[in-house]
C-alpha cells in the first residue's frame, strides 16, 4: 500500500488513530484507518455515517466540526483523501450558511475559501484579518498560478492573454508577500515572485525586440534559464 502514495496512507493512518479516540469524531477516525487499509466500501459507510451524524448536531458543534477538519486538511496537504467527497459537501455547506450569519467572522470565510476553492472567499476573510498568513499565503498562490498559466506556452514563445494582467497578479502577489510573519513561507513566496517577475521582464523585452529566434533560446543566449513546459498535442 506505501509506494508513491506512501505519505497519503501514513497521515491516514496517524489521523485515523487520533480521531478514533476522541468524542463525536470516532467514525471520522474509523474512515481514516479503513481508507489506509484500502477498504474502500467500508470507508465510504463510515464517511457518510459520520456526516449524517454531524448533520444531527447543534449549529455550534457543526461549526466546531467544520472548523476542526478544515484547519486539520489544510495543515495535512499529505494525507489527500482526508475529506472525502461526502464530507467537503457537508462542510461547505455549513462554512456557507455560518459565513452567511456571521459575515464579519473571518474564519467561515477563510475554511470555505479552503474546501471549495474559492479565492474570492480568502480575500473576504483577509479584509476581515489582514494578518492571516494562511489567507495571504492562498491569495499570493492563486495570483502566481495565473502569472504561470499565462506562461505556460512561453516555450512556443506564445503568453496567454494579457502582460498587463499578468503585471497586474505580479504586483498584486508582491504586495501581500510583504505581509506574511512566517519567514520561511516568505522567504519560499519571494523567490517564486522574483523568478516570474524575471520572465515577464525577459518577454516584455523579447516581445519589443520583434526577434525571430524562438523565445526559449534567446533567453539561453542572455544566460537566463527558466523552467519551460513541455507541451504536447495530440491529434484526433
Amino acid at each position: 500500500m506505501n509506494y508513491w502514495n506512501r505519505d497519503n496512507f501514513e497521515g491516514m493512518k496517524s489521523i485515523g488513530e487520533k480521531y478514533s479516540s476522541i468524542e463525536g469524531y470516532e467514525l471520522f477516525g474509523k474512515y481514516c484507518l479503513q481508507k489506509e487499509q484500502g477498504l474502500k466500501k467500508l470507508a465510504v459507510s463510515s464517511i457518510k455515517d459520520f456526516v449524517e451524524y454531524s448533520k444531527k448536531q447543534p449549529l455550534k458543534e457543526q461549526r466546531t466540526i467544520a472548523d476542526e477538519l478544515s484547519s486539520l486538511a489544510f495543515w495535512h496537504g499529505e494525507a489527500h483523501q482526508l475529506l472525502a467527497h461526502p464530507l467537503v459537501e457537508f462542510l461547505k455547506e455549513v462554512l456557507q450558511c455560518w459565513a452567511a450569519d456571521e459575515p464579519n467572522n473571518p474564519t467561515p470565510h477563510k475554511w470555505f475559501g479552503y474546501v471549495a476553492g474559492d479565492t474570492s472567499a480568502y480575500e473576504r476573510a483577509l479584509s476581515l484579518n489582514p494578518k492571516d498568513d494562511i489567507c495571504i499565503s492562498q491569495v499570493i498562490r492563486a495570483n502566481l498560478e495565473k502569472i504561470d498559466y499565462q506562461t505556460h506556452h512561453l516555450s512556443e514563445s506564445i503568453l496567454l492573454g494579457c502582460i498587463n494582467d499578468a503585471k497586474y497578479s505580479l504586483e498584486k502577489a508582491g504586495r501581500l508577500i510583504t505581509t506574511l510573519s512566517a519567514q520561511d513561507l516568505k522567504k519560499t513566496m519571494q523567490s517564486e515572485l522574483e523568478y516570474y517577475a524575471k520572465l515577464l521582464s525577459c518577454w516584455e523585452e523579447y516581445s519589443n525586440l520583434g526577434a525571430n529566434e524562438p523565445f526559449p533560446d534567446w533567453c539561453a543566449s542572455k544566460g537566463n534559464e527558466f523552467n519551460f513546459w513541455s507541451v504536447v498535442y495530440y491529434s484526433g
